[in-house]
Formats: structure tokens, C-alpha cells, sequence
């Protein structure tokens, strides 16, 4: 059999040496680099993700990780929080997405920003953070996960959330999770910086309009709106003796009036005195009502104790309740001006306040629910001060809860606050609720079986019954329902525990604590500099261990996800876990075994490990080899730029997505690669020019450029134009110019968009010449070649844009002066 040699072709040496972890083939004599990207050659493989440094992986094909159709996802959009089933939510959009697409069994779109969802950051930083895409795939499995405090999720097996590991908290997916494994869960939620303090009534029923014609606004003194009513409604087909007869009346339906405000804005009419009623009804309702403490009482009774009727509101009590009773009547007639009356039941008395309005206000606008099985926490309580939605809480837990106090000598007294529902919506929204004031509930559920009351013979079916509780001393002195608290000895909560380092054991007295108290280990993370155990204990999070983990069918035959880009996470499931995003690792690796493991095993086995390795690169497909090489490349690229993981992450999904739809066929992948960083650069907004990516990729900028249009337009992702401002502190950075020159060029660019200098020019010059004009005014001058070589254009392009900051903002004079002094 005939074999052949390598030979270097310059020196003809065959003294060549293989470089592993570059792929290439050196001579050792010359140092001619023979071949290069070479694949599989050793026992390391190249690896992408820098936080598994400690592993070796593979590039494979994207997966997709999901959860089920019914999961509660906290979803924050138009500075208005809410609750919503994940399934709904994602369902919505793609039925209204323009730009939904297919990739093989996933239905996937990319959304504006202005939804949020719950997730942290690498700082442990509990915040709202934006939604970038959302997905769902067909599913046959799902894996019900069931923490301490009752907290579950339903996501698939190929699916993460964060455990605990080694005292770090790292992803894992669900299919390798463990009964006892410690689960990461927000120790509390997070609230919108700008609570609306009044309810826009008006606004609330205008979007009933459409459905109910007779809803009319009342007493309008303003003529000068009927008279653009005439102007507007006859389009319509509404008659002019109709629009005379509602002037005469001084009233207008609210779907007549809602023509008329989109053609005219509001503020130009006068609205003071008009009231909202029903066409022949004595109810009115006024156009907003200030949300007050007493208010938000009112709608927790409602969520307790409260039903809709076609034509009323009404609230159930006990017959001895009467300090409630009498509550609802002095806050609806404050609220609403409605008298409310009671109607003895037996032993329960009914408090009625007949308006249709009113039924409509909390059923459709506050969306509130009109039985027990649908009502919901109304979505403005989430967004209100902790003092309105303490007021909120305090009035659901009179109306269905309950409370146990016992005083023990010495010891933290025992507490159990409960609270029931038919509705596991409402339980989840109560611990939501809960979550945002910093206190952690646990929730169960329960059948009770179908029976009949011996007492009155009547038969009760079969139903659901969840609960929340509150076993804490300090979480009922949050709520207010006990006046104080004992100095007592004891154990303190679960959520003021974290997980026990097992190597620190011995320094525990030998004791097998699952969990030790965050004091504690701080103290030992100091003694001993353990920097992850003092991130753990000092993280807003709470550890809960899993208690059962079944096989469960889905919902629905889909799964969805959300995916918010650079935290990777956000927050699901039933009393809220934190789940990995969309795609795990970038569905861009698989574990094949780590470094320590291969020296552990035998002769047979290393040559078992080494032939099932080089088996799994024949069987790969030729995206996986793709990928291979051009994730290295990337890697190279972005660290060349000092770019952040965020961006580097965004990058490698982008040209994934490219390769998947064969857009890498017929151009170069280090140009995909290339145009791929580019477009996640302008994405997050960390300013990168092309001849930055040039001088890195060495592919030029042209091309560049052609390629990041093509994959984005074919992609359908969107890219907004490139902020001048982003490029300033990166130029002042390199000139050593102050944080006040800084503000002060900032200040001129803003003033430059106003005046929109900005448009049709390029940001680097633009935000160059603001430099060197704020250096000049703050006496920190700086040379056009100076700033012309940081920014990477010609000294004419800042001469140009100089002189048009200085005609147009008016400081050829200020510039001129500073000039002068500098010249003496």
C-alpha cells in the first residue's frame, strides 16, 4: 500500500509540527504555515463559549428550548405591568406579526421594542429588559417541575432553568435535574418607575365604543365640538339633525365622539363637568377617578368577595362582617357617588351597586373578571406604590383569608396567612403581587370532591381549590396585619437562607445543613475570598428545592419561548422560577465530556473516547462544519474589537440563522461573519465602524457592508440608523478630553438633531466635529488631524461638519473668543 508524506514545499523539511487549537500545520524549519483550518486534529476542540472554559464542546445544529401554553409570564409594555399565559401571549403576536416566518417546525417573529420581560443581568440585577423574539414549536412532552413553597413550571426536557452548582449558579437542563436540587427564583419582582395615579375612565370605555352604541358623554358644555362633529361624523352617514339634536340634549355617544378625537386632538375641546352614562340610565360615572389607598381597598374586595352581573356589582360578606359591609358602601359612594344596598342571604348578606357602567368598568376596562373562576388581580395594582397595593392585598385577605398568630416565649411567633380562590390565575397573580413588596407565598392546590350540604341539601360539584400562605412573622407585618413583632430567636425564612457549601462542612460543626443563613455565609466567604459564595448570598434571589419532577402532555401541541437577548432568562412558570432564554448555550454546542475526564480512564477507554470523537465529526452535517470553523472566527473578530459577550452572542445567532437558510452559499464566511457582527453592533448599540471591521476581518468594507444588507434584509431583522452619540465616548476616550467636554459635545448633538444636521450625514463626522467643538469651548483644544484620525475620517469631513454645527447653532462668536484667548 502506497503511503505519501507532508513536505514543507518551501525547504522540502518533513519536520512539521500541527498546531490543535488553531487547526493548522506548521514547519518547524521555515515556519511556513502548510495548511490551516484543519478540523478535529487533536484531543481539544475549539470552544465559543467563554463561560465554559472548563469544557470541550462541539458546534451542533440550534435548538430550541420551550415552555407550555398555560405558564404565567410577567410581561411589562406601555409602562403597564401584567400577567399573562405565555401561550396567549406569543400566539398574539404571531397571528399579527407581518413578518412571522417558518424555520422547518418552528414558527418564530421578531417584535418592536416596547415589550419587557423580567430577567437578571450578570450583576444579579433583578429588571424588565426587552423582548426580541417569539417562538413555538409543535411538542408531545413536557416535564412538570414542582419546587418548595409550591412554585412549578411545565417546560420541555431540552429545556434550563438555574441551579445551583459548586456555590455558582450556572444553567441546567431540565431533563438532567435531580428531587433535592436547589432551583433559582426571584426574591422579588420589579415595578414601573412612573405609576399612573388616576384611572382614565374615558379612555376605558371608548375601546367599548364599537360594541355598546348607547354609552353616551354627558353634560358637554364645549359647542365648538359639535361643531367639528359636523365636519367629521357626515362621512359616517351620521345626519346633521342627528348632531343638532345631541347638542340640544348636550350629550354625544362615545363612538361619535371617538371619530371625532382621531381626527382632532382632545386638548382642544373643554370636557370639564361631562360624565360618562348610558342612554336613558341615572348612573353616570365621571371621566376618571384619582387611585387612592381607599380605591384600591375597593377593588381588593372585588377580587375577594366581588361578582359582575349584567347590571350590577355585587359583594358577598358574612352577616357578622359588618365593618366590611359597611367599608364597600362609604367607598363606593365616595368613589363613584353610587349608593350601594344589602340584601340579607341566610347567613350572608349581599352589598348591590346597580350600575351597568360600574359593571362594565371593573369587567371589561379594569379587567377584573365577573366570576370567581375569571377574576384576575387588576393589571394597574402592578404598578402602583407598595403602600396601595399593601391596601389591595390587606382587603383580599379580609374578604377570603385568613389569619393565625401565636406568641411563643423566646421564640418567633407562628404565623399562617391564607387566602383561597377557584381561580389559579388569581392565586398566581396574588403571589406576584406579593413578590413585588418583597414577600415570598406559597401556593398548593387541591380537588374537592363533588358533595351535598346536609344543611340545605343543595349539591356542590366537583372543583378546584388553590390557596396561597404566608408563614413568615416579618411578611405579616409588611401587610399590616399585626401591629408588631417580638425580638425572638429562631430560624428565619427560606428566603433569608442559601444553599450550604459542602466544602465548608467541617467549619459547620459537621452538621448536614441543606441551607445557612446569608450572615453566615458572608462571614465565610470573607474568611475564606469565596467570590461566588458572597454573589450568593448577597443575590436577590431565593434557592427552593425541587420536590418532584414528572412527565406530564402539554396544554396544548405547542411549546413558545420569548427571547430576551444579552441576560439570557427570564421569569415563569407559577409563582415564578427563572428559565434560561430561547435558546440555550446559543443552540450552538453539546457536551462531549470534560478535560479531567479523559485522563481518567483506561488505555481502552482513551482509545474508545478518541474513535467515538472522530465518528461524531464524520457524522456531522456541513452546517455543523460551517459552524465550526466560523464561530472561531468570530470569536477572533470580536475579541480583536473588545466587543461585549452580549454582542458577540447576538452575532453568532444572526449568522446561525444565516447558515440555516443557506444564505452563506456563494459569498465568503468571513464576510456572513463580518456582516453578522456588524449588524449585532448596531443592534445593541455599541458603535463599531466598518473600517473597524475591515481592519479586523481583513475582508473589505464594501463587501462588508453588501453582506450585512443582505443577511438583514433576508433575516427581516430591523436596524434603526446609527446614534452619533454612541460614538462620542469612545472618541473622547482616545483624545483624553473630560466628562464635561463629553456632555457638552452630547449637548450639541442633541441640538444638532433638532436642527437635523444629523440627516444624510455620516455619525462619525458629525459626532467628531461636536468633539472638537465642545474641546474648544471647554479650553481642551485638540487638532482636526487629531480628532480626524480617532474617528477614522478626513480632517475635510470634520471642517465641514464644524462649520455647519457653528451657522446653524449660532457659536461662531463663542468659538471665535476661545480662539483668541487661546492665541494670547
Amino acid at each position: 500500500m502506497s503511503t505519501s508524506i507532508k513536505q514543507c514545499p518551501e525547504c522540502n523539511s518533513v519536520n512539521l509540527t500541527i498546531q490543535q487549537d488553531k487547526g493548522e500545520i506548521i514547519c518547524r524549519n521555515c515556519g511556513l504555515v502548510i495548511e490551516d483550518r484543519m478540523i478535529d486534529f487533536g484531543q481539544e476542540w475549539r470552544e465559543f463559549d467563554h463561560d465554559q472554559a472548563s469544557k470541550r464542546r462541539r458546534t451542533g445544529a440550534p435548538m430550541t428550548y420551550s415552555v407550555d401554553y398555560a405558564e404565567p409570564i410577567i410581561v411589562q409594555e406601555n409602562k403597564k405591568i401584567k400577567v399573562v399565559k405565555i401561550g396567549e401571549f406569543v400566539d398574539n403576536i404571531l397571528e399579527k406579526s407581518k413578518n412571522a416566518k417558518t424555520d422547518g417546525h418552528v414558527e418564530y417573529a421578531n417584535i418592536s421594542r416596547g415589550k419587557n420581560a423580567v430577567c437578571f443581568d450578570k450583576n444579579y440585577n433583578i429588571k424588565f429588559k426587552g423582548i426580541q423574539e417569539v417562538s413555538r414549536h409543535p411538542v408531545k412532552e413536557m416535564y412538570d417541575i414542582r419546587l418548595e413553597l409550591g412554585k412549578r413550571v411545565k417546560v420541555t426536557g431540552a429545556h434550563s432553568v438555574f441551579s445551583v452548582e459548586n456555590g455558582g449558579i450556572i444553567p441546567t437542563k431540565v431533563s438532567g435535574l435531580q428531587e433535592g436540587q436547589f432551583i433559582v427564583a426571584p426574591l422579588y419582582l420589579p415595578s414601573v418607575l412612573h405609576p399612573e395615579m388616576e384611572l382614565k375612565i374615558l379612555e376605558g370605555f371608548f375601546n367599548l365604543s364599537g360594541k355598546h352604541k348607547n354609552i353616551y358623554l354627558r353634560g358637554i358644555k364645549d359647542n365648538w365640538l359639535f361643531l367639528k362633529a359636523k365636519q367629521v361624523l357626515p362621512r359616517m352617514d351620521v345626519d346633521a339633525r342627528q348632531i343638532k339634536d345631541w347638542k340640544r340634549h348636550s350629550t354625544m355617544p362615545l363612538w361619535a365622539l371617538q371619530n371625532v378625537l382621531d381626527v382632532y386632538d382632545a386638548m382642544e375641546f373643554d370636557f370639564s363637568g361631562s360624565r360618562i352614562g348610558i342612554y336613558s340610565g341615572p348612573n353616570e360615572l365621571p371621566l376618571s377617578v384619582s387611585v387612592t389607598e381607599g380605591f384600591c381597598r375597593l377593588l381588593g374586595y372585588y377580587a375577594s368577595e366581588g361578582h359582575c352581573t349584567e347590571h350590577s356589582v355585587v359583594f358577598s360578606f358574612g352577616a357578622h362582617e359588618t365593618a366590611y359591609i359597611d367599608e364597600v358602601k362609604g367607598l363606593a359612594n365616595e368613589i363613584f357617588s353610587m349608593k350601594a344596598k344589602e340584601y340579607p342571604k341566610g347567613s350572608a348578606v349581599q352589598v348591590e351597586v346597580r350600575s351597568k357602567l360600574l359593571s362594565m368598568l371593573f369587567r371589561d376596562v379594569l379587567k377584573a373578571g365577573s366570576c370567581a373562576k375569571q377574576k384576575r388581580v387588576p393589571e394597574l395594582v402592578y404598578s402602583l406604590p407598595e403602600n396601595m397595593k399593601r391596601a389591595f392585598l390587606k382587603a383580599y385577605i379580609n374578604g377570603d383569608g385568613s389569619l393565625f398568630y401565636k406568641g411563643n416565649a423566646g421564640n418567633r411567633p407562628t404565623v399562617h396567612v391564607s387566602t383561597c380562590s377557584v381561580s389559579r390565575q388569581l392565586s398566581n397573580d396574588i403571589i406576584t403581587l406579593y413578590q413585588q413588596i418583597g414577600i415570598q407565598a406559597g401556593y398548593t392546590e387541591a380537588i374537592i370532591p363533588g358533595h351535598t350540604l346536609e344543611s340545605t341539601g343543595q349539591e356542590i360539584r366537583e372543583s378546584l381549590m388553590t390557596q396561597t400562605q404566608i408563614a413568615d412573622p416579618e411578611s405579616a407585618l409588611n401587610l399590616g396585619l399585626i401591629d408588631s413583632l417580638p425580638i425572638s430567636k429562631g430560624k428565619g425564612s427560606i428566603g433569608s437562607l442559601v444553599p450550604a457549601p459542602e466544602k465548608y462542612f467541617r467549619e459547620l460543626g459537621y452538621r448536614k445543613n441543606a441551607r445557612i443563613s446569608r450572615e453566615r455565609a458572608i462571614e465565610l466567604s470573607r474568611k475564606h475570598n469565596d467570590a461566588d459564595l458572597f454573589r450568593l448570598a448577597e443575590a436577590p434571589f431565593i434557592y427552593l428545592k425541587i420536590t418532584s419532577i414528572t412527565k406530564v402532555k402539554p396544554t396544548n401541541k405547542y411549546a413558545y419561548d420569548i427571547s430576551v437577548p444579552g441576560e439570557e432568562n427570564f421569569v415563569g412558570g407559577r409563582g415564578g422560577i427563572f428559565l434560561h432564554n430561547t435558546k440555550y448555550d446559543r443552540g450552538l454546542g453539546t457536551d462531549v465530556g470534560q478535560k479531567g475526564d479523559i485522563y481518567r480512564l483506561g488505555m481502552k477507554g482513551k482509545n474508545k473516547f478518541f474513535r467515538l470523537r472522530k465518528w461524531q465529526y464524520r457524522i456531522s452535517t456541513a452546517i455543523e462544519r460551517n459552524l465550526k470553523l466560523a464561530l472561531a472566527e468570530l470569536k477572533r473578530v470580536a475579541s480583536f474589537l473588545k466587543l461585549p459577550k452580549s454582542v458577540e452572542e447576538e452575532s453568532a445567532r444572526i449568522y446561525t440563522m444565516a447558515v440555516q437558510r443557506g444564505l452563506v452559499r456563494g459569498r465568503s464566511m468571513e464576510s456572513v461573519v463580518a456582516g453578522a457582527l456588524y449588524a449585532a453592533c448596531r443592534r445593541h448599540e455599541v458603535p463599531r465602524t466598518l473600517d473597524e471591521l475591515e481592519e479586523a476581518s481583513g475582508i473589505d468594507k464594501k463587501e462588508i457592508g453588501r453582506t450585512y444588507r443582505f443577511v438583514t434584509r433576508e433575516l427581516g431583522i430591523r436596524i434603526l440608523p446609527s446614534n452619533p452619540v454612541d460614538y462620542i465616548p469612545r472618541f473622547a476616550s482616545a483624545l483624553k478630553l473630560s466628562a464635561e467636554t463629553q456632555s457638552k459635545a452630547v449637548e450639541l448633538l442633541e441640538m444638532a438633531q433638532q436642527s437635523e444636521l444629523t440627516s444624510g450625514r455620516g455619525p462619525t463626522g458629525i459626532a467628531a466635529a461636536s468633539l472638537y467643538v465642545a474641546a474648544l469651548l471647554n479650553n481642551e483644544k485638540r487638532t482636526q488631524r487629531e480628532v480626524a484620525d480617532i474617528a477614522g475620517v478626513t480632517e475635510v469631513t470634520i471642517r465641514n461638519r464644524y462649520k455647519e454645527l457653528l451657522k446653524k447653532l449660532k457659536f461662531k462668536d463663542s468659538v471665535r473668543k476661545k480662539l483668541n484667548e487661546m492665541a494670547r
